[in-house]
């Protein structure tokens, strides 16, 4: 509804600045297209700032703590873009290509395309780059000489892109990027934002296979965690395969060339990527379940229907549809002899007829042969139905271009992996609540049970360098040490932590 006084629905301008925040406010006002929805109220800018601008911040906030610590110079001589880590590339062709849309909807008065870019670029940066780049910012030493140069170009890379993302929405959000920006430059640029020149695109940075290849490995992640969370399994716990079916050679090729950041991001040992190549590649990523086509068997074969459905009992699910997609009967032997084998599977005249009534048909659109087999077999003219089922000890989530599969068994090695694993996230939870510095370095006390000593004696190299831990001490805590007990998956441990030195 309009907003009116008499309604008691309108909101004052002074309390919309004081509760929502000026910035907020104009932010809601750009995403939105007037003539589609002038929607106004408190809850549209919280969501801007659960979305966008605590995301946004919070990227700042990682980078200047962490600048911080390893006193990060902004004017040192960065690393060569081209010498930088893939991940680095990746992110400055998605700024570069944010500056073209931001600066061409800005000309075009579309202010509302303009933050949906800068929303999914400020997603991309939070949710991936960031993420994906802490252990590469954990890493000890400060920027000096002697630097790691992943280290230096994922400094710089960050660097550039909040410098060059705060001053593309400087002109809708005034006031927090020019904090922002006062941080970051220390003075040494211009003595305000606005004062700043305006970003120009370099589209020699643009690299837009780069960009297909990682939204592809993004979307392929998502749909890992997706299956995890279908199977109950944290992403903590380390699973052993993942299987990936993709329907192109240059897919195939692009997964497999980042299939270590498929490992890394859903904690997979292996990764098997099928390539669905006329529906074949399918057979392989699928377990099948074949039975005959009652309406269609019947009337013809009527008393022997049995014999058929106890023959195709006896088959491979998986032989009998790769049969059927390379258009070869299955045949069943005859236990009479008298009569004749059952020949069983549509023509090849039939298949054919349908592939081309698709591909010339302008009102039906097929993606892949499959899709011409399910409308053969919704015919009803089909003499075996065919049905997908997800593999024993896989769990799968299927997407319109990919399909993924996780293995569900997790061995004795793995469970003691996923305790390590969740034991660090205990303690460094714990480090948090008893107010540490990132850099602290810490001595970590554990009660001794069988169960944690285990994962101590496997994993215990990985636990001390993850929570920077100086020592491990099998032994009740120090008196002066913060102490919790922790839920370790099945395991119940008293941890004490307390900083080192």
């Amino acid at each position: 509804e309009e907003m009116h006084k008499s309604k008691g629905n309108a909101i004052w301008f002074e309390d919309a600045a004081e509760r929502m925040g000026v910035d907020a406010m104009r932010w809601v006002f750009l995403r939105q297209n007037p003539s589609l929805n002038i929607n106004f109220g408190f809850r549209s800018a919280d969501e801007v700032r659960r979305r966008f601008i605590i995301p946004l911040w919070n990227v700042y906030s990682f980078f200047v703590t962490y600048a911080n610590i390893d006193r990060y110079d902004a004017t040192a001589t960065p690393p060569p873009i081209s010498e930088r880590a893939e991940l680095d590339r990746w992110i400055l062709s998605e700024l570069n290509q944010l500056i073209k849309e931001v600066t061409d909807a800005f000309e075009n008065f579309d202010p509302d395309r303009a933050a949906r870019n800068v929303e999914g670029f400020v997603e991309y940066l939070s949710n991936w780059y960031v993420r994906r780049s802490r252990r590469r910012f954990w890493k000890a030493g400060i920027l000096a000489e002697n630097a790691d140069a992943d280290k230096h170009g994922a400094y710089a890379t960050l660097y550039d892109c909040l410098l060059t993302l705060i001053k593309l929405v400087a002109p809708v959000m005034p006031f927090m990027t020019e904090q922002m920006y006062g941080n970051l430059t220390n003075g040494q640029r211009k003595e305000s934002i606005h004062l700043d020149d305006y970003p120009v695109a370099d589209e020699s940075l643009i690299d837009e296979s780069l960009s297909h290849a990682t939204r592809m490995i993004m979307q392929l992640s998502s749909m890992g965690r997706a299956a995890r969370q279908k199977a109950g399994i944290k992403v903590r716990q380390p699973v052993q395969t993942m299987k990936v079916l993709v329907s192109g050679e240059s897919d195939k090729a692009t997964v497999e060339a980042l299939s270590d950041q498929l490992k890394e991001e859903l904690n997979v040992k292996d990764v098997e990527v099928i390539y669905d190549s006329g529906g074949m590649g399918a057979i392989y990523f699928w377990d099948w379940k074949v039975s005959p086509n009652l309406r269609v068997l019947g009337p013809k074969y009527g008393p022997r229907l049995r014999e058929i459905t106890a023959g195709l009992a006896a088959m491979d699910p998986r032989e009998v549809v790769a049969k059927l997609r390379r258009h070869e009967n299955i045949v069943i032997p005859s236990k009479d002899e008298a009569l004749p084998p059952i020949r069983l599977g549509a023509s090849a005249d039939f298949y054919n007829r349908m592939r081309y009534a698709a591909l010339e048909s302008d009102s039906t659109v097929y993606s892949s042969s499959d899709d011409i087999l399910q409308e053969v077999q919704d015919s009803g003219r089909f003499d075996i139905l065919e049905e997908p089922v997800a593999p024993e000890g896989f769990t799968i989530e299927q997407g319109r271009a990919y399909s993924v599969a996780l293995s569900t068994d997790i061995t004795p090695e793995l469970r003691l992996e996923g305790d390590a694993r969740e034991l660090v996230h205990g303690i460094q939870n714990m480090r948090r609540s008893a107010d540490f510095d990132i850099a602290d370095h810490i001595v970590t006390y554990y009660e001794s049970n069988p169960a944690l000593d285990a994962v101590i004696a496997a994993h215990g190299d990985y636990v001390r360098q993850e929570t920077l831990s100086q020592e491990l001490l099998s032994q009740q805590p120090a008196n002066d040490a913060y102490t919790e007990t922790l839920k370790v998956n099945s395991i119940q441990a008293t941890i004490g932590v307390r900083r080192a030195g």
